[in-house]
C-alpha cells in the first residue's frame, strides 16, 4: 500500500470516529434532554400537588375553625384536671365550699388503653346532706367548677327533716390528654 492509499484510510478512520463521537455526543445530548424534560414534568407535577395540599390544608383549616376555638376555650378546663388526684381535691373543695354534710364518699381512678384522648377517669359516689337550697346550689358549683364531668346517676331524697335533702350522684370526671398521639392508618 501506498501512501496515499495509507493516508486515505487514515484519513477515513478519521472521519469515521469524529462521526461515531459526533453520534455519541448527539446521544448523550437527547439523553440529558429527555431527562431534563422529565425532571422539568416532575416538578410541574410536585408544584401542583403542593398546590393541592394548600388548597386542602387552608379548607381544613376554615373547616376546623370553629372546633379549634372551642378547644382553645376548653383547654384552660381541660389542663387544670390532669391527675385522679387534682380532680378529687377539687371535688373536696366544692364540698367544703357548700358547708354541707358529706354522708359518703368513693373514688376510684379507673384507666382505659383503647380511648387514647382520655386515657384515666375519676369514677365516684357521693352522698351529701344539707338544707334543700345548699345541696341543690352545692350540685350547681360542681357542675360549674367540673364541667367536664358526667353525672351517671342522681337521687334526691327527702332528709332527715322537711327542709333537708339527701343527694347522691355517681360521677365520672374525665381526665382528657391533648397531647395524645392516634394512629392513622386504622
Amino acid at each position: 500500500m501506498n501512501g496515499k492509499k495509507l493516508a486515505c484510510v487514515i484519513l477515513i478512520m478519521i472521519v469515521a470516529g469524529i462521526a461515531y463521537g459526533t453520534q455519541i455526543m448527539g446521544q448523550r445530548a437527547k439523553a440529558m434532554r429527555d431527562e431534563a424534560e422529565t425532571s422539568e414534568n416532575e416538578r410541574r407535577a410536585t408544584a401542583n400537588e403542593l398546590e393541592v395540599s394548600k388548597i386542602s390544608l387552608t379548607k381544613l383549616s376554615d373547616d376546623t375553625k370553629e372546633l379549634r376555638n372551642f378547644l382553645k376555650a376548653w383547654e384552660p378546663v381541660v389542663q387544670r384536671i390532669q391527675t385522679g388526684q387534682e380532680a378529687e381535691q377539687l371535688l373536696l373543695s366544692i364540698l367544703r365550699d357548700s358547708g354541707i354534710l358529706t354522708v359518703s364518699q368513693k373514688f376510684e381512678v379507673k384507666t382505659s388503653q383503647t380511648n387514647l384522648l382520655i386515657p384515666k377517669s375519676l369514677q365516684g359516689t357521693l352522698i351529701v346532706q344539707g338544707e334543700y337550697n345548699k345541696v341543690l346550689n352545692w350540685m350547681g358549683d360542681f357542675e360549674r367548677k367540673l364541667p367536664l364531668a358526667r353525672i351517671t346517676s342522681c337521687r334526691l331524697k327527702q332528709g332527715e327533716t322537711g327542709r333537708q335533702a339527701n343527694i347522691e350522684i355517681h360521677f365520672d370526671i374525665p381526665m382528657v390528654d391533648l397531647e395524645a398521639k392516634f394512629d392513622d392508618t386504622k
